[in-house]
This record gives C-alpha cells, structure tokens and sequence, in this order.
C-alpha cells in the first residue's frame, strides 16, 4: 500500500458531495481551504452544481482528468462504497471518509467497512476514516475536515502534530491548545480506522521535517506490532510523542471498546509499552497540553539539577517539595554565587530555592542579574522561574519577558520554565517571544519531568534482537507439567534443578541414588498443575524406604483424581544452600505479544502484586533495569547482613528466558518459573519449577 504523503501534503484534492453551503459537511472543506489558501488544486464534485465559488464543478469522480492525491467522501453512507469504486478506477491516491454508519454500527456496517478495506488493498488506496473528523496541514492550508473548531480563526502552526482516534476529543483538545496559544502542524482524526490507523500517522509524523513532537489519543490498539514499530521509529528520528490513553479501568475500557471497536489490552501491558518505547503518558488533558508545549520548546536534559528563583517564599517551599518527589535535586547555591546575589540583593535569600523578593517588580536587571549568576556557575541543568501574577501586569510584563528570552538565549541548554499568571495577551506576548511559560508551579515540574524523561529515552539501547536457534515442540501437549517445562527451557540451555522422571518405585530409587540425599518427590499430572494444593510435593526425603512410600503415595493421590493421567514422579535435588526467591513469567497479551513478568516468588506474587514487566525480549541490562523496579529489589542487593544475590546470573537468565518466550511469539499463552532460586553473588540460578501452557499443538520453531 502507497505511503501517505499524498494525503497529508496532497497538491490536489476532491471533494465528492461539495456544497455551496459553508455550513453543510460537504461544504466546510471548500469553504476553509477557499478561505485559509489552500497551496493546490481543489476539484468540487456534485452533480447538482456546474460552478460553486467560482471553481468548476464536476458531476462525478470520473469527470476529472487530473491527477487526484486526496478525495474527500461527503455522502450519505449507503452511497460510500460507490463513491469509492468510482475514486479507484480515476486513480485517486487517497481517500478522507466523513461518513458515518459502518463499523461502529456492527452489522452490516462492518461488512460495508470490511468491503471499504477490501477496496483499498486492491487498489492501492489509502483510506482516513470512515466515521471521522478527517484531518488539515496548516503549513499548506489542506483543511480535509469538517470540524466547527476553525471555523473562526485559521489554525496556529507548530512543530506539534496531532492524532487522535477521536474526532470530538481531538476537537476539544484542538481548542484549549488554541487558547493556550499552541498550534499544530497536522491534525488528524482516524475515526474507525479501516486502514489509516495511528500507528500509521506516527510513522508519517516520525519522518515529517515540520513534525518535531507527536500527541496522540487512543482508546484502543488493533495492530501492537505495527504501534511498536511506528514508536521505534519516533524514537530513532528523535520525536517525542505524548500519549493520553483511556480506558484504564474496567467501565472505561468497556467504554473504549463500544466508542470505536478496538481491542483493548490490559492497562498495565499499556503502561509497560510506553515506558519501554519512551512514550510519555499523559494523565489528564492539561498534563497533554503542558508536555507536548514543553517537548516542543524546552531542551531534552538528562541531569536532574533545578535552581528555582521566585517572588515567593512558600512557592519555593511547594516547589523544592515537588521536585524532589519527582527525582529533581535544588543543589545549594554556590557560595560565590551567593556573595555575588547578596551584592546585587543584601535582602535576598540566596540558598535555592533563590528568593528575589518583591524587589524584582523595582529593580529592572534584578531577575536577569540572578539568573545570570546561577546559570553560569555550571551547577544547574533546569531553571524554574516564579513570577506570581505578573503575567497580569501589562505595564512591566514585556520588560520580563524580555529578560527571560536573554536567559534563553544565553543559555539554550538549560530548561528554563517560566510560571505566571497571564491574561490572553500576555500569554501571545510570551508565545511570540518563544519564552516557554505555564500558570502553576505544580505543572512546571511535570513539564521538566517529561523533558528529562525523553532525553532518558532517546539514551536507551535499541530492543533486544532475537538470536538465532531451534526449538524441537513438536509432540508437546497443549498444557505441560513442571517435568515437561522444564525439558523445554533446558533446550534453551536455561538452569533447572537436577532433576528425574521416575515411573517405577525402583526408578525413583535409583534417581534419588545418583542425585544424593535429601531428595524432593512431586507427583507429575497434566490435570493436577498447582501440586503442593493436592499434597503433591514431598520435601527432605533421606532414605531409599522414604522414596519408596512416597512415590506410593503420591500416585495413589493421582490415581484417585477423576479425569488425572499419571506422568511420573519427580525426583529432584534437595537445594541446601541459601537462596532467594524470585518469579519469572509469560503472558501473551493479545495487542502486544508476550510479556516478560519479574517478581519476588513462591505466594508473594500473587499476595504483594510487586512486579516489572517488559515486551519480549529483553536484554540483560533491561532485565536489570527490571529487578530494581521491584519494591521487593533491595533484598536481592543483600538486607540486614544477609549476602548480595547473583543479579548478574539472574539478569542474562531473565533475558534468556525473554528471548525464549518472543520466539514462540504465537504458540505460548502463559509460563510461569516459579520459584526461581537466586543463590548468592557467583552461585548461580536454578529453575525450580515451571508450568508452561500453548495454543495449540506445534512443531519445531526455527528463528
């Protein structure tokens, strides 16, 4: 399928259902590509008109010669599929659907919504929409849409370009950005997605030079493939993107999935997502719009150093408290920057968080002196800058503003983040200045959060790559006992316990014999996976009597459970050194894939929730990464006198593992090891047990 600059920078553009009515959906793209100079050709299209402002009008598709990049859809539902039969025979390159009434509907709209697909693919064509809001470039004046929002006003520009699976929400956003002064490069509205999804604008926006920060709003993923790559490649090209994702809670993702009919995941795979791919999650829509503003104006800063300068003693206070609970430091001002602050202010306090006191509305070069002073000690990587309502003060805010664009200027590296009050022209006075502000102290901290956190992630290594090997599954039931697990992990050379399948007592006598004792013996059945539940599980057995009575025992429980088919008893080494217990897990999430789970084992999993989780696979420094996320992590690094656990050992076994279950990316539902036995530092790791479960039987995957 062809690429999407025809559609987002399209040199000429139908209009299937034109009206001369600027108030009708046919009628307001006409009107604001007329009204805003659209850079291009625009050929109206309906047969009830021969001329609608002063352009010609064409009675069908099929009556213009030129080439046509984008044909916008106006019509009734019913008359869609027509309407694009007849744009794939004249060639179009793209299509923008307004119409409503397929997919979402169910039905036969999503048989409508299929065959619209089913066009597209055999022709060639891309597809914006059904069901949306469609979409404009400001720089060209394309306004493919036939949304109210600009109706007043032509749109700002920016390097900020917008996605939103919603059209009324993507409109609401549009508009408080608007009063907040913040533009746009593109805006685009998928709608139900039959073919352009967000993964596909992110990857359009991701090569755009007058793109530098993507936003997106999603419900719901139907590809996580395709949304993967398309965040690899935002990363890779330096494009932050600031996502707001709803449907975090069961109502709301019951809400989500009825909106527009895409899969929803499992909040938490979200989450992981994100934070693995460098996306910043935005958790309310002023958190949305103050992060992507800041993506776009404030340098990436990979220190956490702030100097805080403010007309207010509290302010200061409130502010010092948020930065450090979002992992800033206010380094003490240096003491010859003190001495120099006190010569140009004996009255000010100089320990950061620096207060200027009121005299900064008295002394002209008092808050340049200031800034000046500390920004060039070389001790600070951010700046907040508290200015109380001066925003509303219009007879001095542009002599402040004038200081702070030096500041900026001065010292372009250094995020310098301004909060005042403003009124509407003072807040234009500061868009045109390029000086980045914000009306709340609290809002500025997250702003320098999310600039230190995309400089962190345009740092991170590129995803693990799969290595290759071959794994023999073929045979294999759909649900394998801890026996039968464990057999598989060790093709992939991952340490388990010494261990035997004995199906006689004389076998397990003799396993127990070459193993030495103590020994531990677990009754094996496809049927029966939690085994310690059923008294399945035997600890500390010394002798060949022991075995003997045990192996009865434990058969005799399996034999007597209905429906149970007895594999063998497990005789497995008794591990007498001191070890922790670690869980390490699979689950197929059916967006993104498997998903590598890590966290303290036995019970506690299940009891504390304390878990980190990633995309398979891994490396072993994510892996890492991992096991110090877990609130439980410092036992590993060695509690009370007790010995530091081999992280290391356990890191590669954790990535090992990653790569095992990537590569059965579509025949593994879950897996859980567990317990893992992390022995101290240089001993090693051993699987002590493990249940793995499949979608269906398999052969031998090769990677």
């Amino acid at each position: 399928m062809s690429n999407l600059h025809a559609l987002f920078n399209p040199e000429s553009v139908a209009i299937i259902g034109a009206s001369p009515d600027a108030k009708k959906i046919g009628g307001r793209p006409l009107s604001y590509m007329k009204r805003y100079g659209y850079k291009g050709e625009i050929y109206p299209v309906n047969p009830k008109y021969e001329e609608i402002d002063g352009l010609t009008c064409y009675p069908d598709i099929l009556s213009i010669k030129q080439s046509i990049d984008v044909a916008i859809i106006a019509v009734p539902g019913n008359a869609v599929i027509e309407q694009l039969e007849k744009c794939a025979t004249q060639g179009v390159k793209s299509v923008v659907i307004f119409s409503a009434g397929f997919g979402e509907i169910g039905g036969e709209g999503k048989k409508a919504q299929d065959r619209i697909y089913q066009i597209a693919k055999e022709n060639n064509i891309r597809i914006l929409g059904p069901n949306c809001l469609g979409l404009f470039n400001v720089e060209k004046g394309f306004y493919g849409t036939f949304s109210t929002i600009i109706e007043e006003e032509q749109p700002l520009h920016s390097n900020i370009g917008f996605v939103s699976q919603s059209g009324a929400f993507g409109s609401h956003v549009f508009t408080l950005a608007r009063q907040q002064k913040i533009g746009f490069s593109y805006f685009v509205a998928t709608g139900n997605e039959a073919d352009i999804d967000v993964a596909d604008c992110i990857e359009f926006l991701a090569h755009d030079p007058d793109t530098n920060v993507i936003a997106c709003y999603i419900e719901g993923v139907k590809d996580g493939q395709k949304l993967l790559r398309a965040f690899e490649l935002a990363r890779k090209n330096n494009k932050p993107i600031v996502m707001l994702k709803v449907g975090k809670t069961e109502v709301g993702m019951k809400a989500a999935m009825s909106h527009t009919g895409s899969i929803v995941g499992a909040d938490k795979v979200f989450d992981t997502i994100f934070n693995q791919s460098g996306v910043f999650r935005a958790e309310t829509i002023d958190e949305f719009l103050d992060v992507m503003y800041a993506a776009s104006h404030l340098p990436r800063i990979e220190g956490n150093r702030v100097a805080v300068f403010t007309v207010s003693g509290g302010v200061g206070i409130l502010l010092a408290d948020q930065l450090a609970e979002n992992g800033f430091t206010l380094p003490e001002t240096p003491s010859d920057v003190k001495d120099r602050l006190k010569q140009i202010l004996p009255i000010a306090g100089t320990q950061n968080p620096i207060d200027t006191t009121a005299q900064i509305s008295y002394i002209p070069t008092l808050l340049e002196d200031f800034m000046d002073a500390v920004f060039a000690s070389g001790q600070y990587d951010a700046g907040v800058i508290f200015l109380g309502f001066a925003g509303l003060k219009h007879d001095s805010i542009h002599d402040r503003i004038q200081t702070l664009k030096i500041m900026k200027e001065r010292y372009p590296h250094i995020a310098q983040v301004t909060v005042t009050i403003n009124s509407p022209e003072s807040t234009q006075a500061f868009r045109d200045a390029d000086v980045f502000v914000l009306q709340d102290p609290t809002r500025a901290v997250t702003a320098l959060k999310a600039v230190r956190y995309f400089a962190q992630a345009e740092n991170k290594q590129e995803s693990q790559k799969l290595t290759e090997f071959s794994i023999d599954l073929s045979g294999l039931d759909p649900i394998l006992t801890e026996y039968g697990s464990k057999q598989l992990l060790q093709q992939f050379k991952l340490p388990v316990t010494e261990e035997y399948l004995a199906k006689t007592e004389e076998e397990a006598v003799r396993y127990a014999q070459t193993i030495g004792y103590p020994v531990v013996l677990k009754g094996m059945s496809p049927q029966i996976l939690h085994k310690t539940d059923r008294g399945l599980v035997s600890l500390n057995i010394q002798s060949d009597e022991d075995v003997k009575a045990t192996f009865t025992k434990l058969k005799t429980i399996i034999d007597k459970t209905e429906g149970a088919i007895f594999e063998g008893i497990l005789v497995q080494e008794m591990v007498k050194d001191e070890f922790v217990e670690l869980f390490v897990g699979a689950k197929k999430d059916p967006i993104f894939g498997q998903m590598v789970i890590v966290g303290l084992g036995g019970i506690y999993i299940e009891v504390l929730q304390d878990i980190s989780m990633r995309k398979a696979p891994v490396s072993p420094a994510e892996a890492k990464e991992m096991l110090g996320e877990l609130k439980a992590g410092k036992i590993l690094t060695g509690y009370r006198g007790k010995p530091a656990s081999d992280i290391e050992e356990l890191s590669n076994v954790i990535a090992r593992f990653s790569e095992f279950i990537a590569s059965l990316e579509d025949e593994l539902l879950e897996a859980d090891l567990n317990p893992i036995m992390v022995f101290s530092e240089g001993k090693g790791v051993k699987i002590a047990d493990g249940l793995m479960s499949f979608q269906k039987q398999t052969e031998t995957v090769t990677n």
